[in-house]
């Protein structure tokens, strides 16, 4: 071999090992690892590996980039953006030369940070991956579909059923292309949480599907986490509404949002179930015993969950949106409670008491009270008094709440003979 060939490969080979050693290629010594924020409750989250900020104010969906990072030197705190007091403390076990997300999750106050590991060998191509993470608390156990676009969801097998919070499923082989994703309640079809056509599984890709809360408790959003790759945000695109017809003297009421019919001449007073609806600013129609009211818009926030009140303030039919929060109550084992005012022709404000306790107080008519927690209960008395009045509004005996629920009382109809329906919202 020609003497000056064999010193410029010996010359290589050691420029390529110095490059190595100053951080020119991977470290075989660490560990790759990256931080991925799916929680509802925090806007931005900092990391701290070892005492150091390793990542700096992730906002939901991020963030895509791993670190290398010591295998041995692995103790984490994750803390509000700009802030060192830790809202939870960990130290995943890691291992070198291996790939890792450190995945945040949880409502404000009770944040869980869940290590997924992202070494699943590749499928074969033309074949994807996936696995289901539960992160969205309020909306319990889900099942998750994958159909084409036209697909009817009623023909369809779950992909993965009964997704419990807070774990993550196995790997099921699929086809790699674009698929249309649902969600529902474990075991109904009918209980819509998050459709989404448009979601692209690579050929060889290996995919967390990570399933988010919406803002109302109930509708839920996804992140998709590719191994080693991207994190794509498959968003909520409607909202749940339902209609409450507050009427006097069995007054009927018809009423579409976004072109859709949600109550089509019910007799007052009635509550109907939630309806899913587009987001967005949507047209809003309602008649009164055939009469049209003035048309009107509403702009809906994606996954929320919403009321439209049609009833009679002041001797004129009216409609009131009224921003309905479906999510568990804070303390477990509670019950979450409160009033809504459809009371016609009232002047003065609503309260209620549940067995004496306090729940709603100066509320004014088309508004719905906050929300109580209560200790639930199968022989709970609740009172509806008004402002002035020196009677009971309305009054019920021995009603049920259940624990981890949420309810809402409707007082509808004419103040000398209202009627109170105790409505278990979720």
């Amino acid at each position: 071999m020609d003497r000056r060939l064999w010193i410029g490969g010996l010359a290589a080979a050691l420029a390529t090992l110095v490059l190595a050693a100053c951080g020119g290629g991977p470290d075989r010594s660490k560990a790759n690892v990256r931080f991925v924020n799916a929680s509802s409750g925090y806007a931005a989250l900092d990391v701290y590996v070892d005492d150091r900020r390793r990542f700096e104010a992730v906002a939901y969906g991020g963030n895509a980039a791993y670190l290398e990072l010591d295998p041995e030197e692995m103790a984490t705190k994750v803390t509000r953006a700009g802030s060192t007091t830790p809202l939870v403390s960990l130290t995943p076990e890691v291992a070198k030369r291996r790939h890792y997300t450190l995945l945040a999750w949880g409502p404000e106050g009770s944040l869980a940070v869940a290590p997924l590991d992202d070494n699943t060998g590749e499928p074969d191509s033309g074949k994807a991956l996936l696995r289901v993470f539960n992160a969205a608390k309020d909306a319990g156990e889900l099942d998750v579909y994958l159909t084409a676009e036209t697909d009817p969801l009623v023909d369809a097998v779950a992909l993965h059923a009964g997704s419990a919070v807070g774990s993550a499923t196995g790997f099921a082989t699929v086809d790699a292309g674009t698929w249309r994703l649902r969600v529902t309640g474990a075991g109904s079809k009918a209980d819509l949480r998050l459709d989404r056509g448009g979601l692209v599984l690579g050929s060889r890709a290996v995919v967390t599907l990570v399933v988010t809360p919406g803002a109302g408790g109930v509708l839920v959003n996804a992140l998709q986490l590719v191994q080693e790759g991207g994190i794509t945000a498959q968003a909520n695109t409607q909202a749940r509404v339902r209609v409450a017809a507050g009427m006097p003297d069995s007054g009927s009421v018809t009423a579409s949002v976004g072109g859709q019919l949600l109550m089509n001449g019910v007799g007052s007073p009635a509550v109907g179930s939630y309806q899913l609806v587009p987001s967005g600013e949507q047209l809003v129609g309602v008649s009164v015993d055939g009469v049209a009211l003035a048309s009107s818009t509403v702009t809906l926030a994606p996954g929320t969950d919403q009321t439209l009140l049609v009833h009679r303030p002041a001797g004129v039919p009216a409609a009131s949106w009224i921003a309905d929060d479906n999510r568990l109550p804070a303390a477990s084992g509670r019950a979450k409670l409160r009033l809504v005012h459809g009371v016609a022709d009232l002047s003065g404000a609503l309260s209620m008491t549940a067995d004496g306790l306090p729940v709603a107080s100066g509320l004014a008519a088309g508004a719905g009270s906050p929300y109580a927690e209560l200790l639930p209960g199968t022989t709970i008395d609740l009172t509806v008094t008004a402002f002035g009045v020196p009677s009971p509004v309305w009054t019920a005996t021995d009603r049920t709440l259940l624990s981890n629920q949420v309810y809402t009382v409707f007082v509808l109809g004419a103040p000398t003979a209202a009627a109170g329906v105790l409505r278990q919202d979720r």
